[in-house]
């Protein structure tokens, strides 16, 4: 029987595989960088917090010790999945901002994040200190020389029990107009001052859990540089 040609054709383009976002990536000394204003951070939180955090903060810089052996681990496995657990939190393979979301519907062509993306462009990342969501998320907000989607731009470091687009509804809760640490964030930014922390309550999903803010305009810039889509052809969450 002769070959339908023209239906096979058709049917491996419908299999195609889409575009999950546009972000920006660190290389291994990059990885590192960021870990390491993670333990500054930590230790911050945690000498102004010490009886209420020193349990979250011993199973953070677990995670940081257990980082390239995880990583490596990660790469072995090849995992569907983005994300492994260790102590019960997990991480992304790759640290990254999203700077847009495609998904199944496809990336909005007007969106300013996608008409500036440039693959393989560097740019400058302020790192602005850390939020962390005990059990729940450690996220590290930033700024830089590039527009993201994202009211607040941030690295998604450490997951606990949530999804990882939570991240925006817990930074959206503490920073965003009328919020909690909006001044702050905004002083911050601004350079009015140099460090804040704060221990507060956030919002998820009508539910109130304890947070740690550390904020700074102290660290060190890092170089990031935009990648190319990653691509997926599943309906799994992205990580943000």
């Amino acid at each position: 029987m002769e070959k339908k040609k023209g239906n096979y054709k058709k049917n491996k383009q419908s299999k195609q595989r889409n575009p999950l976002y546009y972000g920006i990536n660190l290389d291994i000394d990059g990885e590192k960088k960021l870990l390491e204003t993670v333990k500054n951070s930590i230790e911050i939180i945690n000498s102004n917090f010490k009886e209420d955090f020193i349990s979250t903060y011993e199973d953070i810089s677990e995670l940081i010790k257990k980082y390239d052996e995880a990583k490596k681990g990660n790469e072995d496995n090849k995992k569907q999945n983005n994300i492994i657990e260790i102590n019960n939190m997990k991480y992304p393979k790759s640290f990254h901002i999203t700077l847009a979301f495609g998904g199944k519907k496809g990336f909005d062509k007007n969106s300013k994040a996608v008409i500036e993306f440039n693959p393989g462009l560097e740019v400058y990342i302020n790192i602005l200190g850390l939020v962390v969501v005990p059990k729940k998320m450690v996220i590290i907000p930033v700024n830089g020389d590039f527009y993201a989607e994202n009211k607040f731009a941030h690295f998604t470091t450490f997951i606990g029990d949530l999804k990882p687009v939570q991240s925006n509804d817990i930074l959206e809760n503490i920073f965003s107009k009328g919020m909690i640490m909006e001044d702050d964030y905004n002083k911050i930014v601004e350079k009015k001052i140099e460090e804040c922390c704060k221990k507060l309550k956030v919002k998820i999903e009508g539910e109130e859990f304890d947070g740690y803010v550390y904020l700074t305009n102290k660290n060190e810039s890092l170089i990031g540089r935009m990648k190319e889509p990653s691509i997926s052809s599943t309906s799994r969450s992205p990580i943000f």
